[in-house]
């Protein structure tokens, strides 16, 4: 397959996210279906994108989808995305994997023998000044990379107003680990091409809700070889408003925020001056369906380890949540040969 307005491509998850994904696809010219157990969320998409609608997935999947988009709460991330590659269709799963590491575990299983491919809906990576972070490290400037510190913050922000499904541990897993964490621990660990980590040392809290799941959070990550990662999120707080990373290495340094345009570059010269490099912004959704659409056409290869590097995130939030409950520091193992886990599916 070439010609991405031959693609079809179903959505499970006729809500916010599902409807996210269904508009910039449109926009990319894709053939949309849909499925959702609610028939009023059915109805309203098949008028607004003169798609077809499915009462659930498997009627999708018997329709012939080229591929799914999955956007249902965590907990049902596990038998869509196995049922979809199943089928033989590609997969976007939105973040994270899984609402469990047992459940995320048995996805990357299904994906490593699929014939089709999975991603996960990691959208900071498709922010252009996060790809010009890593063009940088690619290119030298930065030397030797040694630490990166990531926010995700918001004021005002549980989601739903903390009376959906994502303050729901049982369907969620967490709370603003599962939602937000996820995003800035992926871009920490891809900025640093994905390293082994080995420890996290972590503080979950529930300040400003009624629900039991997290509403901030505290991590710190230390690699084998040494970096390190320091992770901070909230839903809401006394902090202002940031999607913020900081990068630091021997021969230079970036600040940026994934939604703006400048990344700001500090040379290890303090003779140097701090130079702004300037980077068009563009919706990382957008991005993301943009270049989903284009492998399963077949025109670019497919990002198929992503499934792996967020089994790697997923395996870091269950530590952070561990490392609270228990006010030490937790040491990661691969529970298959006692060593450390470097997230190689083939040890």
């Amino acid at each position: 397959m070439s010609n991405e307005t031959a693609v079809r491509i179903g959505i499970v998850g006729l809500g916010t996210i599902g409807r996210i994904h269904a508009t910039r696809l449109d926009e990319l010219g894709a053939t949309l279906a849909g499925a959702d157990l609610d028939e009023d969320a059915r109805e309203a998409f098949a008028k607004e994108f003169d798609a077809e609608t499915y009462p659930d997935h498997h009627a999708l999947l018997e329709s012939g989808v080229d591929a799914v988009i999955v956007g249902v709460p965590n907990r049902i991330h596990e038998e869509i995305a196995v049922d979809a590659l199943e089928a033989g269709a590609d997969v976007l799963l939105e973040k994270p994997l899984a609402h469990s590491v047992e459940s995320a575990e048995r996805i990357a299983a299904a994906a490593r023998d699929a014939e089709g491919f999975c991603t996960v809906g990691f959208t900071m990576r498709y922010s252009n000044a996060t790809e010009r972070a890593v063009e940088l490290r690619e290119e030298g400037r930065l030397g030797s990379l040694s630490h990166v510190s990531v926010d995700y913050l918001r004021r005002g922000g549980v989601p739903g107003g903390g009376r959906g499904w994502f303050t729901d541990e049982s369907l969620a897993g967490g709370g603003v680990l599962m939602d937000l964490g996820v995003h800035i621990i992926d871009l920490a660990l891809h900025v640093l091409d994905y390293p082994t980590v080995v420890e996290v040392s972590g503080r979950t809290r529930s300040e400003f809700g009624e629900y039991d799941v997290d509403d901030s959070a505290t991590a710190l990550l230390r690699c084998a070889d040494g970096r390190t990662i320091s992770v901070e999120t909230s839903w809401h707080g006394t902090a202002a408003p940031s999607r913020a990373c900081v990068v630091r290495g021997t021969e230079g340094g970036l600040e940026f925020e994934v939604t703006e345009s400048d990344v700001t570059y500090v040379s290890a010269d303090a003779d140097e001056d701090v130079d702004t490099i300037t980077v068009e912004t563009e919706d990382m959704h957008l991005a993301e369906d943009r270049a989903f659409l284009k492998a399963v056409a077949g025109r670019r290869e497919p990002p198929s380890e992503t499934v792996e590097e967020a089994l790697v995130v997923q395996r870091v939030i269950d530590a952070i949540y561990e490392s609270s409950e228990r006010e030490r520091a937790v040491v990661l193992e691969d529970e298959r040969d006692g060593r450390a886990d470097d997230g190689d599916p083939s040890r």
